[in-house]
C-alpha cells in the first residue's frame, strides 16, 4: 500500500508539473498574441504623417506657383497671402488685384479650405501670375512646412501648388 500511495503521489506531482507547464505555455501564447495584435493595430494606423507644425497666421509672400518661381518684375505688386486663422480669414494680393475670403484651417491635420474668395477687378499690364495664383487657390486642400520659413499649399494629391515665404 505504501508503494501504491508513493506511486499516486509521484503521479500527482508529475501531473501538477504538467499543469504548471500548460499554464506557462498558455501565458506565453497570450503574451505573444498580445504583441502580435499590438503590432498589427499600430501598422493599421494612418500612414499620412503630419509634418512640422506651421503657424499660418501673418503675411506671406507667394514665391512659387505650380513649382515655378514668381518673377516679381512681371507683377504690379508682390503676390501675397495673409491669414488670421482665428477669424477664418485670408487676404492678400494676386499680383494685381486684392484677395479676400474665408480660410478654414485645421492645424492638427494641416488642412485648409478656401471659400468665397473674391478679388478686386483692376486691369494691370502684368497679369500673367494672377490667374495661375487664383486657380491654384481653388485646388488647395492642405499645407506643410517646406523649411527655411516656407510653407507649401498642396492639392488633394499632396503636390505643392503654391509656396509661401514668411514676411
Amino acid at each position: 500500500m505504501v508503494a501504491a500511495s508513493a506511486a499516486i503521489m509521484n503521479f500527482s506531482i508529475l501531473n501538477y508539473s504538467f499543469l504548471n507547464l500548460d499554464l506557462l505555455f498558455m501565458k506565453l501564447k497570450y503574451n505573444i498574441l498580445s504583441i502580435v495584435a499590438a503590432i498589427a493595430f499600430s501598422s493599421c494606423s494612418s500612414s499620412k504623417k503630419v509634418g512640422e507644425a506651421v503657424d499660418l497666421n501673418g503675411e506671406w509672400n507667394i514665391v512659387e506657383v505650380g513649382g515655378t518661381a514668381i518673377d516679381t518684375t512681371k507683377t504690379e505688386f508682390n503676390p501675397t497671402l495673409g491669414f488670421e486663422t482665428a477669424k477664418n480669414s485670408v487676404f492678400g494680393c494676386a499680383g494685381c488685384n486684392s484677395i479676400n475670403g474665408i480660410a478654414r484651417v485645421n492645424a492638427a491635420k494641416q488642412t485648409i479650405s478656401f471659400k468665397e474668395i473674391g478679388t478686386t477687378l483692376m486691369l494691370c499690364a502684368h497679369m500673367e501670375y494672377e490667374q495661375q495664383i487664383l486657380k491654384a487657390l481653388e485646388s488647395v486642400k492642405a499645407y506643410k512646412s517646406a523649411g527655411e520659413g516656407r510653407v507649401q499649399l498642396t492639392n488633394g494629391s499632396g503636390k505643392a501648388v503654391l509656396t509661401l515665404q514668411k514676411q
